[in-house]
């Protein structure tokens, strides 16, 4: 969500306080009229309140003062947050290469993930280095909490520099990848938590763009339960009075069901008939291939036909062949039925001959095939379209997807953006940033 502006809420109920209690003790004055301050009464003779001290009552105003953030360290947070971000999608697509092709990644990428592990330690320490001195002594104990995480994503980035320096194979490579993107998750959470001590305001009603945070769901696809993480971000396209219209994205990671295509296909195709066909998909995968996606099938076949010979049955192979076809899926939503998201297959080249070319150009094996691969896409695409999860309550009955479209998510990882907007008041635009800050409060909320 858009990190901008400093939190004025405690400051000025505060001061509104101050204000009001003012306003009634000149009241009380004006009520008295000059015979008042005739008799000596007035402003100066009327009596203080018992049992409050002034000093108590300013203690939380000049406390949060002391702590809040300057302008200028409002705009350095957000490039801290934002450096933080490019981190952790720099671990990610390790992540997935790793568990997508079993590399381990070049010094490319690897000095990629270096430099921007060091610019988030850089400039963290940076940060901290200009606190006012009130601010040391008031933040000491979270700084002290942010100092031990860079500590341990320090130690994390060593371990995973030697097995890389090593050359140990990827299998091992990994565990020190997922713990390096722990490290740098709870590094990211003390961070955010630093943010909210400092007043530093995370999203506001009055914010022109908004991220959602991500939701992981499961969705089941034939007989396997394949997870799904849908983000998504608002940005504002117009305004007029007090209703504003956002431009509504949403993504859903499929990387898991391409790691499972293959299975799912074999689950839906595989057939062994003693007296007719007999199918093994031996290898499948899903490509992004924008605004489409690929899929590419390979496959054995086989025909058979049952005889009897002296009142026995036989069974006699008539063909056998492999092949190769390629599958393009396409994603849209349905003219008729808004918010209801469509997959379409169709058949691109497809590289076989005799009997298997023949059933899977006018056969039922070529329609099964396209219309597997297009209801295993939609099953797992459906969790971006899954409103109630996907989207805070703020906007929920306001969403309307207009299209969609696959995407390469990096390092081959294939997603569902949809694309639409949001209308809300402004009311709704403060209620949703409320709710994007208490799921992101409850989300990174700093151990203690």
């Amino acid at each position: 969500m858009l990190r901008r502006g400093i939190s004025f809420s405690a400051i000025n109920g505060l001061v509104l306080g101050c204000v009001l209690f003012s306003c009634s003790t000149a009241a009380n004055a004006q009520r008295h009229g000059g015979h008042g301050m005739a008799s000596g009464g007035g402003i100066g003779g009327i009596s203080r309140p018992t049992g409050i001290d002034e000093k108590d009552s300013l203690k939380d105003f000049h406390q949060v003062l002391a702590l809040q953030a300057t302008s200028e360290q409002v705009a350095e947070f957000q490039t801290l947050i934002k450096s933080t971000e490019t981190a952790q999608a720099e671990v990610q697509s390790v992540l997935q290469q790793l568990r997508k092709e079993n590399v381990a990644p070049d010094s490319g990428r690897r000095e990629s993930l270096d430099h921007a592990l060091g610019n988030v330690r850089i400039g963290n320490k940076k940060f901290s280095e200009g606190f006012s001195a009130a601010q040391k002594a008031g933040l000491k104990d979270i700084v002290k909490r942010l100092a031990k995480a860079d500590v341990d994503l320090d130690q994390e980035q060593k371990r995973l520099d030697q097995s890389l320096d090593a050359k140990v194979a990827a299998p091992e490579i990994t565990p020190h990848v997922e713990s390096l993107d722990k490290a740098l998750t709870d590094f990211y959470n003390q961070q955010l938590a630093l943010g909210r001590e400092m007043s530093v305001t995370l999203a506001t009603g009055q914010d022109l763009a908004f991220t959602l945070p991500q939701v992981k769901t499961s969705v089941r696809v034939q007989n396997l339960m394949i997870p799904v993480a849908v983000s998504g971000s608002l940005s504002q396209i117009s305004a007029q009075g007090s209703q504003r219209i956002f431009k509504l994205e949403l993504i859903a990671d499929l990387t898991e069901l391409q790691q499972n295509i293959t299975s799912l296909l074999r689950t839906q195709l595989d057939s062994s008939e003693t007296c007719g066909q007999r199918v093994a998909i031996q290898q499948a995968s899903l490509t992004p291939a924008a605004p489409a996606s690929l899929l590419v099938v390979r496959l054995h076949f086989e025909r058979w036909m049952c005889l009897r010979n002296s009142g026995q049955p036989t069974s006699t192979e008539l063909a056998e062949s492999e092949g190769t076809v390629e599958i393009k899926l396409a994603a849209a939503i349905e003219k008729q039925k808004p918010n209801t998201l469509a997959v379409s297959a169709a058949f691109g080249r497809i590289d076989a001959s005799g009997m298997l070319s023949e059933v899977l150009h006018s056969g039922a094996l070529g329609e099964d095939l396209q219309d597997g691969a297009a209801q295993s896409l939609l099953s797992a695409g459906r969790a971006g379209m899954d409103f109630g999860t996907a989207l805070p309550p703020a906007v929920r009955n306001s969403a309307n997807i207009q299209s969609a479209r696959f995407r390469d998510l990096g390092v081959g990882g294939l997603s569902v953006v949809l694309d639409g907007q949001v209308e809300i008041s402004n009311e709704q635009a403060d209620q949703l940033a409320s709710q994007l800050n208490q799921t992101l409060s409850a989300q990174q909320a700093p151990a203690q």
